[in-house]
């Protein structure tokens, strides 16, 4: 009975270093560091996730695309990424991997144009731009007659107030749409 007291105490005073450090670890403020990284707490590490990271996001993405029909251009529409998470989504969210994607390939596109000063034939060779062009072009429902579609990101920022500032970031090339095979006729 006594050893099994010893085992628990052990357990339970491990798992609460464990915790504290963890959360020691997250505070915004960097006192606690030198404890983790040198102190009597470094060996139970964890890694360093501050919340919101160093660079916290301060603006949102906004996708817009439209269609081309004959040279003639329908007006911009949003592509609604986030929806509103049902009440399981803290455990299984498994609708939020396609957003996750397409917010990453649009980092990689800006990534790619203020490295390159926006030159488009650089742009368009990137991975993000090859499945932004993919996902509008499968996944997403066009006007009757559209031979092109192109995208459009914004960023959105809050301003004094109450203001919502919007800025263009990209704007692609025409990406032509497969035309859909008309059905075979039985004779």
């Amino acid at each position: 009975m006594n050893r099994q007291r010893v085992i628990y105490a052990a357990v339970s005073t491990g798992l609460a270093a464990w915790l504290v450090n963890t959360a020691a670890g997250q505070l915004p403020d960097q006192r606690f560091d030198h404890l983790i990284k040198r102190g009597p707490l470094r060996l139970f590490q964890a890694p360093n996730w501050r919340f919101f990271g160093p660079n916290p996001g301060v603006s949102d993405m906004h996708l817009l695309y439209r269609d081309i029909a004959g040279g003639t251009a329908t007006p911009w529409r949003e592509i609604e990424l986030l929806r509103d998470r049902p009440w399981y989504g803290l455990f299984w969210n498994a609708a939020n991997r396609v957003p996750k994607v397409i917010f990453d390939a649009l980092q990689v596109i800006i990534k790619a144009a203020n490295e390159s000063s926006a030159d488009l034939p650089h742009v368009v060779s990137t991975s993000g731009y090859r499945l932004i062009r993919r996902y509008l072009t499968t996944q997403i429902p066009h006007e009757r007659g559209a031979d092109h579609t192109q995208f459009m990101m914004l960023q959105g920022h809050p301003e004094r107030g109450g203001q919502y500032a919007v800025q263009p970031m990209f704007a692609s090339e025409r990406i032509p749409l497969n035309p859909t095979p008309a059905p075979a006729t039985a004779r």
